[in-house]
């Protein structure tokens, strides 16, 4: 019995030690380095406007510690995307690993490929032990509604696409809007209170029940503006475009 302990105890080690060499359990939104600021920056679009590409900009990386790119796609866990970048003495951060001149990491164009709607792409960039890092998200292609000087978004938080997280600003602060979900062929009406700084509070809007509907509408109702989404719920929602 003793043996198959310290088998369980053995195993449980190397399991955490390869997460740490991947990645996979240290790299965390949550513990970035202060100090250390990335950027996504769109590219022009190429020969499809589905193909977002992303500069990734960098400020702030000490020298003297070696760093990786990591990617999370829509429910996945961080990979390596680029490895061996370090801080030159003109200040550029390149790769020092391969032949050839170091790549400069603004020369390099990120991307997803093809993504949910409304769903968030996350890169970041770490040093090898992952005690530094740093990181950015964009969503490359947003659900949004626009009216006048106000606007809602939706960010899809859900493997199944039946869940939203909404978020609005351009509103009257103080303001109390009435917003309307038109789904399944029913309305859900409330109210929401605008912050002072014109935005509307977080929104969780849940879809259920069986049906072949999966059509959406979310409206904001204001004295000023009325922007409202036309967006689609599960299966749907998750698919990659």
């Amino acid at each position: 019995m003793a043996w198959r302990v310290c088998l369980v105890a053995l195993l449980v080690l190397w399991s955490a030690a390869v997460a740490a060499r991947h990645g996979t359990g240290v790299i965390d939104p949550r513990r970035a380095t202060p100090g250390i600021r990335i950027e996504l920056v769109e590219l022009p679009s190429g020969a499809s406007a589905a193909e977002k590409k992303y500069q990734l900009r960098a400020e702030g990386v000490p020298r003297g510690f070696t760093f990786d790119v990591w990617t999370q796609d829509f429910g996945q866990q961080f990979k390596e995307a680029y490895s061996g970048f370090r801080v030159e003495a003109t200040g550029v951060l390149a790769s020092v690993y391969g032949s050839g001149q170091p790549r400069r990491l603004e020369d390099i164009a990120l991307g997803p490929g093809p993504y949910p709607k409304g769903a968030v792409w996350m890169v970041a960039l770490a040093s090898e032990d992952h005690k530094l890092s740093a990181f950015a998200k964009v969503i490359p292609h947003p659900i949004v509604a626009r009216d006048r000087a106000c606007s809602v978004f939706l960010e899809l938080i859900s493997l199944h696409g039946n869940r939203f997280l909404a978020t609005g600003a351009g509103f009257v602060p103080g303001e109390e809007v009435d917003v309307d979900l038109l789904s399944a062929g029913r309305v859900t009406q409330r109210k929401l209170r605008v912050s002072a700084d014109g935005r509307l509070p977080l929104d969780i809007v849940m879809h259920g029940g069986i049906g072949t509907d999966l059509s959406a509408r979310y409206a904001v109702k204001a004295s000023s503006c009325g922007p409202a989404i036309e967006y689609e719920w599960g299966e749907a929602a998750v698919k990659r475009r």
